[in-house]
């Protein structure tokens, strides 16, 4: 009798051991990265960010048998240090584990470069590593390719005489660093004509590398009350000899030019009044004419 006693007492201890030195079954869960270099082929980048598929596994290290546990949700991301950015994949689900089972995974993201990212699975344990992100250049590719993006464009709506603020960026998607080129801004009209709102000199893009330009440019009056495209053009004279010439000019937000705005109109309405002049050289007349009548 004792020693069934002595044997139900120990089962029962073994169940509650992780409880008992205040262990939770969460705290036990370690993650392990399977890749921790993530090289992706450059056909595969586009022009603002490239996927990466990031495989790793989390393990219950648990021995005690329970018939299952639910996993704590596990947020996982990378960290670009330099720029303070975090490229979250999201909230991964946790998997039923029971002792010492282990959860493969598979995360992507959506950096905008090559270079070393930090690694974070968020779980009650910190998990923290260092990710080379590299691309992986084809063969052949020996020269500058520029590529333009718009960012913002405002007002949507303007009169003749005021401005319109575009923002955007240049990146040099090679290996290969760019030397000094142009980039215009335009809107173009429905009739395919383009105007020119401005433009800005570039003096070099590493390779990889992207920077932000500001616009700002003033409706004239010679353009028509309508819909109008933002245009932006890399390069439009050639200035750098590129690997893809096909990719340097792109389409924005459109642009409604309403004409005149209501105030100009009615001054120039009143400014404009059939006979206008003639009825003030004709008054001008009649003093004349009074004024020597009295004279006389």
């Amino acid at each position: 009798m004792v020693r069934k006693c002595g044997l139900l007492t120990l089962l029962i201890l073994l169940f509650l051991l992780p409880t008992a030195f205040g262990v939770t079954i969460y705290d036990t869960f370690e993650k392990e990265l399977l890749n921790d270099t993530m090289d992706v082929p450059a056909e595969n980048y586009s022009s603002k960010s490239f996927y990466i598929n990031l495989a790793g596994k989390t393990q219950n290290r648990v021995s005690v048998e329970i018939k299952e546990v639910n996993e704590k949700y596990v947020n996982v991301y990378l960290f670009d240090e330099e720029n303070f950015k975090s490229y979250v994949e999201g909230t991964s689900a946790g998997a039923i584990f029971s002792a010492r089972a282990v959860k493969d995974y598979s995360k992507v993201f959506v950096p905008e470069k090559s270079g070393n990212y930090y690694l974070v699975i968020e779980n009650r344990d910190p998990f923290k590593k260092t990710v080379a992100v590299k691309v992986l250049w084809r063969y052949g590719v020996s020269a500058p390719d520029l590529i333009p993006e718009l960012i913002s464009c405002h007002p949507s709506e303007v009169f003749w005489g005021e401005k319109v603020y575009v923002d955007f960026k240049v990146k040099n998607f090679s290996p290969v660093k760019a030397e000094r080129h142009e980039v215009v801004v335009y809107i173009e009209g429905e009739n395919g004509k383009l105007y020119e709102l401005g433009k800005v000199q570039v003096d070099q893009l590493l390779s990889e590398e992207s920077k932000t330009f500001s616009v700002v440019g003033f409706i004239s009056n010679e353009l028509s009350r309508g819909l109008y495209r933002v245009k932006i053009v890399a390069d439009p004279s050639n200035q750098v000899e590129e690997h893809n010439e096909t990719n340097n000019a792109i389409y924005g937000t459109k642009v409604f030019v309403k004409g005149a705005s209501l105030t100009s109109s009615t001054t120039s309405e009143t400014n404009r009044t059939p006979g206008f002049e003639f009825m003030m050289a004709l008054a001008s007349f009649a003093s004349l004419s009074l004024l020597l009548k009295r004279r006389s």
